[in-house]
């Protein structure tokens, strides 16, 4: 049996759902590749049989830079790429919602994702179309498989942190690196980066590290 949200039109989909589709918000405990189960292999077939996938937006015969381009973008290409990302968290989860957080100013900022753009630069053909998404959708579920094991990398003792010192430092220069590199440092890049530090925490306990923009706090680290 079908999700009935694959059934609802486009529009009506992308209207209800947009609060929930901004991937600056996840949490590590939404996207930790260990609780939520993705079989790549599969992605091409699943992607194209999610309703979106059944009504990819005729692309207008206009040059980029021409207005109607850019309405088109902002108006149905963007409410068909919600609809998408809408569908992809009922099947998968909503750590799927990343496919989309493209480099540079894409449809998110400063993303580590580079087979996704925008409606604009990547909706032409519905079959160029899905393949974009599957990419960018494998892209940003390998990316996260990779995050996962640079944390686990460094293992934090919140009952010994002043003797973890160094550690705590190097896992944050390492992380830093790691996102600068896979982001380009495109424009935004410092929020992923920041989540990404926050995932680090939140993976090891630490207190107050569950969100970005939630304050986290380890007093012993703020002395001199």
């Amino acid at each position: 049996m079908r999700n009935p949200v694959e059934r609802v039109p486009v529009d009506v989909q992308a209207c209800a759902v947009i609060p929930m589709l901004a991937p600056g918000h996840l949490s590590w405990d939404e996207v930790d590749p260990t609780r939520h189960p993705f079989d790549s292999a599969s992605a091409a077939q699943v992607v194209r049989s999610l309703g979106p996938a059944w009504r990819v937006p005729r692309r207008p015969d206009v040059s980029v830079a021409d207005p109607a381009m850019h309405a088109w973008s902002h108006g149905e290409g963007r409410l068909w790429a919600d609809a998408m990302s809408h569908a992809l968290v009922g099947r998968y989860g909503r750590w799927a919602v990343g496919w989309r957080w493209a480099h540079d100013e894409g449809d998110f900022d400063g993303g580590p994702v580079g087979s996704w753009c925008c409606p604009r630069d990547s909706i032409t053909t519905p079959e160029e179309t899905l393949a974009r998404v599957v990419a960018a959708l494998r892209e940003w579920r390998a990316w996260l498989e990779s995050l996962a094991g640079w944390l686990e990398a460094y293992p934090l003792d919140l009952t010994a942190v002043e003797d973890q010192r160094i550690l705590w430092e190097r896992a944050a220069r390492n992380l830093i690196l790691q996102v600068t590199d896979r982001t380009g440092c495109g424009s935004g890049w410092y929020g992923h980066c920041e989540q990404v530090l926050i995932w680090f925490l939140s993976r090891w306990g630490v207190a107050g590290a569950g969100r970005p923009g939630h304050r986290w706090a380890v007093p012993e680290l703020d002395r001199p």
